[in-house]
């Protein structure tokens, strides 16, 4: 595929939190990590009307769950796999819930496994699925990285950083914050006290703080690999075959609203494991444990003010539930932190609309993608960064500024790598 890219010679200038029930703690800003040279950029222009013979009606086949782990709260490092989402267990009347408030982190993964945040993902296929060939993949990304390329196609301008690097035939995207604590500021609403109170970790995941899931998929001609975190799922889609020593949920419905606020208040996380930038990292402790839930029972939650009723939320939406392939969509409404409208919704008809209406934009992402993912692999190093201001019409391909450390231990690399 021919691929225009302006080339440049010169230098270019969680669910966790602390004190539930305290006002929203003061964030200092953390600083940038800094910039490299540019080596390339990507205009917004050079997508448009730019097709291959494969890409002339890009869309996902052949997605398939591959395994999944849980981040443990109130240890280092630990991870179960494959773990369990939580379940969906609403109360059975409106129940007032206190709004967020606390700590929430940008990067889970990041934030518990700061040297190398994609390791426990691939430890955790090692482990459960050891005949996959994780070398026949043409990309390994996350909602989040996957998710800013495809918002830059549709001409939305979020600003972002993410790491590339070819591992193998391999490109790796690793999400960028300023640091891997990095909290998110000014959180409001009942984003994170709603799930809490509406679904339940089963005895085999207590302790859990996050389940992320990974999805395989084949996209405009490209294998690939996506991560991402699940809401929870629809206990009653769970296929009779895959009933097997299913856990016990504790009822909600049963609970006391007094005894359900004491609960969300009393809840707190272990502190995060401090940042290092060693070369080698604290081992990674894995247990099996958990039960495997299929994709068509994992859901999607958000939450809104009963003042916005009337806007389409799925829409805003569908792009980040198209790159998880997530079928099930939950709009909770609330009047003042009491949710009394709760639509529970298979969204996967609209979905596939959503994709079949939006090949002019998967165009795009599909040539941005493999523009990215052709020049990386000619480098020298195999390694860059991107960069996305703010309202900017194109993309920095950059040299990695500041002290980057590579995706995988090289022991790991070269375990699965090495005979190639």
């Amino acid at each position: 595929m021919t691929s225009r890219l302006t080339v440049s010679r010169g230098r270019s200038s969680g669910r966790w939190r602390n004190g539930r029930g305290s006002r929203q703690p003061s964030v200092l800003p953390t600083p940038a990590p800094p910039l490299g040279d540019v080596l390339a950029t990507i205009q917004h222009d050079d997508l448009e009307n730019h097709k291959t013979d494969d890409q002339d009606c890009p869309q996902i086949t052949n997605a398939q769950y591959l395994t999944s782990y849980n981040w443990l709260n109130g240890a280092d490092h630990e991870i179960l796999v494959p773990g369990e989402p939580p379940a969906w267990t609403p109360l059975s009347k409106p129940t007032k819930l206190p709004a967020d408030s606390g700590l929430y982190y940008r990067d889970k993964n990041a934030a518990r496994y700061p040297t190398y945040p994609l390791e426990p993902m691939v430890r955790a296929i090692r482990m459960d699925k050891p005949d996959f060939h994780l070398e026949e993949l043409d990309i390994v990304g996350c909602r989040s990285t996957l998710g800013n390329l495809l918002r830059f196609t549709r001409g939305q301008s979020n600003p972002f950083r993410m790491l590339v690097e070819v591992v193998g035939n391999t490109v790796f995207f690793i999400r960028r914050e300023n640091s891997p604590t990095e909290t998110i500021p000014n959180v409001q609403g009942y984003g994170h006290t709603f799930p809490e109170s509406y679904t339940t970790w089963s005895e085999s995941a207590r302790r859990s703080e996050s389940h992320q899931r990974l999805i395989t998929y084949d996209f405009a001609g490209m294998n690939c690999l996506v991560r991402f975190e699940a809401d929870g799922y629809l206990p009653d889609l769970i296929p009779d075959s895959l009933r097997i020593q299913k856990e016990s949920v504790s009822n909600k419905s049963e609970i006391e609203p007094d005894d359900l606020l004491s609960a969300i208040e009393a809840s707190t996380i272990s502190p995060i494991p401090s940042v290092t930038t060693d070369t080698e990292t604290t081992a990674l402790q894995i247990s099996e444990k958990g039960r495997y839930v299929p994709q068509c029972a994992i859901f999607d939650l958000k939450t809104r003010s009963a003042k916005k009723s009337g806007v389409d939320t799925f829409s805003e939406e569908a792009a980040r539930l198209w790159i998880r392939q997530i079928p099930n969509f939950i709009l909770a409404y609330h009047k003042f932190g009491t949710f009394d409208d709760i639509r529970v919704q298979d969204v996967r008809d609209e979905l596939k609309q959503w994709e079949e209406s939006h090949q002019p934009e998967l165009v795009k992402f599909a040539t941005l993608l493999k523009m990215v993912v052709s020049f990386t692999r000619s480098t020298e190093d195999g390694k860059l960064e991107i960069e996305h201001e703010e309202n900017a019409k194109e993309l920095n391909l950059r040299r990695p500024g500041g002290v980057v450390n590579g995706v995988l231990p090289s022991s790991l690399i070269n375990t699965i790598w090495g005979s190639e």
